[in-house]
């Protein structure tokens, strides 16, 4: 493990990592990369969700009970057993990734639980509408409509930490910039695992960008107009890496060594570090796109859940001592 400045560098790889690595590249990259974009292959992807719920057997320990946040449908994860440190109070709103096409409730099941289970705080996993039924301006729409139900019910709304992987990571920027430009009660904190930060991937080094151990630059280019075609504006900047980043709290990123989406985490690193505002990056070698979510297999997602535990544990607090100072 390296430290320079806000970023944390993890040299380390496990054996399954590795294979998970290698099976993504040698598998799954050339099935996600002949895929077809259209509205047909969307539109089988949009069912994968339904299909894991099937498959997959609920996460133990925890309670699931399904809820609705401001005409979203989302699921209530319960801890075991509350915490009783700074997150006291606290509750964590959950957006799942999958570029605004694919994955939901289900597929993020198992990382929410773990959350929920290693933080004792309540998660709210939020299933916005994507692609082919909205674009990702109706997915913000969505995720505000979310966070602004979660803070009528959360225990402390000044308690509230939002996050997500890929897409979700986007969506999880998005709400705390738009609450800030609205006035609203913020986030305490944002998590964002491998979050999508940019919306022109293309701008960067295509050479680098063709090393993503399964994501294919050239379906995410054919997906960008989809994404921006739809009667929903996107509120604020039209990408977190644009936005002022004055107005985001607490952020903690991962992001793996070779991937699409780190050469934007750098850049909103760098900018949110010279604002003297709390940021904590880290970056992984041998990993993949969004790796925590399969938080169950791989020890190193364990670690990195951890690590975003504690980062919300240090951010509550200090956030909930400049309110009441």
């Amino acid at each position: 493990m390296r430290t320079h400045g806000a970023t944390v560098w993890h040299w380390s790889i496990s054996v399954k990592a590795w294979l998970i690595f290698w099976f993504a590249r040698i598998f799954i990259k050339p099935i996600m990369t002949w895929w077809p974009a259209t509205d047909r292959g969307i539109s089988v992807l949009s069912r994968l969700d339904r299909q894991v719920d099937k498959l997959l057997p609920r996460p133990r320990g925890v309670d699931i009970d399904p809820v609705t946040l401001g005409g979203v449908p989302s699921e209530r994860i319960e801890p075991p057993r509350p915490a009783t440190d700074s997150l006291a109070g606290a509750t964590i709103l959950y957006f799942h990734g999958g570029a605004f096409v694919f994955c939901g409730l289900a597929t993020h099941r198992t990382v929410c639980s773990l959350l929920a289970a290693k933080s004792g705080v309540p998660v709210y996993s939020a299933a916005y509408r994507q692609l082919p039924d909205g674009s990702i301006g109706t997915s913000v729409m969505d995720a505000m409509a979310a966070y602004t139900a979660v803070l009528s019910v959360a225990e402390d709304p000044n308690r509230v930490i939002v996050a997500g992987d890929s897409a979700g990571g986007y969506l999880a920027m998005k709400v705390a910039e738009i609450a800030a430009l609205r006035g609203m009660t913020r986030p305490a904190a944002v998590i964002g695992f491998s979050p999508l930060l940019n919306l022109n991937l293309e701008s960067h080094d295509p050479d680098y960008m063709k090393r993503d151990a399964y994501l294919p630059m050239r379906q995410l280019e054919k997906l960008r107009d989809k994404w921006l075609d739809g009667p929903d504006h996107i509120e604020g900047a039209q990408a977190p890496v644009d936005a002022d980043p004055t107005l985001f709290p607490p952020v903690f990123f991962s992001v793996a060594e070779y991937e699409i989406t780190r050469p934007d985490v750098e850049i909103v690193t760098e900018a949110i570090e010279r604002t003297g505002r709390p940021i904590e990056t880290h970056i992984w070698a041998g990993q993949v796109h969004a790796f925590p979510v399969i938080g169950q297999t791989l020890p190193e997602a364990r670690a990195l859940l951890d690590l975003s535990i504690d980062f919300a544990r240090r951010s509550v607090a200090t956030e909930g001592s400049s309110r009441t100072a």
